[in-house]
């Protein structure tokens, strides 16, 4: 069994076609993480715009200077320090009358290049995410925070859950009772005091696990020909007539298929995950997930999130590979079988839910979309099954894991009972 599983391996890598697109795959992730690396960009105190490593250990100065725990007692001590500093030189009313561009050209006038570089520092828009509004600047949240508000940080926090869900998407679906019950005990299980940092390797790998769909799909070109190849080079005669072709062979090809699919998958994320750990660093693995995006209700730390994206990514693939197989033993056309891949896999992120939220919802289970972190982690996508709800890594997981159970058996039973001509 050894040896079949190893000649199917060969014969699937050794395709001109699957060759070129494995090692295309693998040499354009390498370009696309090093050109990560070198087109990252932010400014410094003094205004200056730095690139690369430089801007990497710039942001993560920028991280330490507000990294720890952020408890009720901080947060409010903290958003008071800031009102301060602020309202020394600007006036308080002033600012609630302007628009967001007149404000940033006033901080200029009454504030230094570097005191302005501070005041504009992550942490603080972060801090008064609870009450921002769309297009306000820090100060204009600022202004509009009183004590009493600053002092309940964590139920303002808490509360962007119920605006979210009061949203409903921006008014295209409309939460259950059983989605708005499940959604609020998951915001209640969140742990305090949120833990903020630095977290920019991690934040990385989860911006950067979209390139993974390309990895998909080179294992598609691989595995498209699996059995379309012996229909179409006639060598299905000759197999199937053997006394193994029609059992140990078959089950060689899927379980070759699905060890080469994992091989693939584990060396493409390991491009991904290694070149943002080494440059961006593996630091903030244990800080909240709620330091990258205040209003997720998920108890996951920043590290958690993203192996879960590679994960869901992995399970994708596998689902999408044992897809392969089936519809390569269904049609003697290895064309027709890598095109249906190329519209599940990469075309359905641009076909548009047009507001209809049962759209949305189908089109988010496929990899090109939910490979943004907002979309799993904090878009609130749930699908209520009677009184059961699942969220979107649930979904995912389910509908991939069924993709591969039904697949895989279409596939080794087509090819069994094909008929030869």
């Amino acid at each position: 069994m050894l040896r079949l599983i190893l000649f199917e391996l060969k014969k699937m890598l050794t395709r001109r076609v699957a060759l070129v697109a494995n090692v295309g795959v693998i040499v354009f992730l390498i370009g696309i993480m090093a050109l990560n690396v070198v087109q990252t960009k932010t400014a410094n105190a003094r205004g200056e715009i730095v690139s690369g490593t430089e801007a990497i250990a710039q942001m993560h100065a920028d991280a330490e200077q507000h990294a720890g725990s952020v408890t009720a007692e901080r947060a409010a001590a903290d958003i008071a320090a800031y009102q301060e500093v602020l309202f020394s030189r600007i006036d308080r009313e002033a600012v609630g009358e302007m628009t967001g561009s007149a404000v940033y050209d006033l901080m200029f006038q009454h504030f230094s290049d570097e005191e302005v570089y501070e005041l504009y520092n992550a942490y603080w828009s972060w801090l008064l995410r609870p009450w921002r509004m769309a297009g306000e600047e820090p100060a204009q949240t600022a202004a509009r925070v009183t004590p009493e508000m600053a002092a309940d940080w964590y139920g303002a926090a808490a509360d962007l859950t119920q605006v979210a869900l009061d949203d409903g998407q921006g008014g295209m679906w409309e939460y259950t009772d059983a989605e708005r019950a499940y959604w609020t005990e998951k915001r209640a299980s969140v742990a305090e005091p949120i833990v903020y940092g630095y977290s920019g390797g991690w934040d990385n790998i989860v911006n950067c696990a979209a390139f993974l769909v390309f990895t998909m799909l080179a294992v598609c070109v691989t595995l498209a020909p699996t059995f379309s190849f012996e229909y179409q080079s006639g060598a299905d005669a000759v197999v199937l007539a053997t006394r193994r072709g029609r059992s140990a062979l078959v089950a060689a090809k899927v379980v070759a298929a699905l060890l080469y699919a994992t091989l693939c998958f584990a060396l493409c994320a390991a491009i991904i995950v290694g070149v943002s750990l080494v440059f961006y660093g593996a630091d903030g693995f244990s800080l909240s997930i709620q330091s990258m995006a205040l209003t997720s209700p998920y108890p996951f730390t920043a590290g958690q999130a993203a192996l879960i994206l590679v994960a869901l990514m992995y399970v994708a693939c596998l689902g999408f590979a044992c897809l392969t197989l089936a519809l390569s033993s269904r049609t003697r056309s290895t064309l027709a079988v890598f095109l249906a891949d190329v519209v599940l896999v990469l075309l359905t992120g641009l076909v548009p839910s047009g507001g209809v939220g049962i759209l949305e919802r189908f089109l988010a289970v496929f990899p090109i979309n939910f490979a943004n972190f907002s979309v799993p982690f904090s878009a609130l996508e749930s699908y209520p099954l009677g009184p059961v709800v699942l969220d979107l890594i649930g979904m995912v997981v389910l509908v991939y894991i069924a993709l591969a159970f039904v697949a895989t058996p279409v596939a080794a039973l087509s090819f069994r009972r094909h008929q030869v001509t």
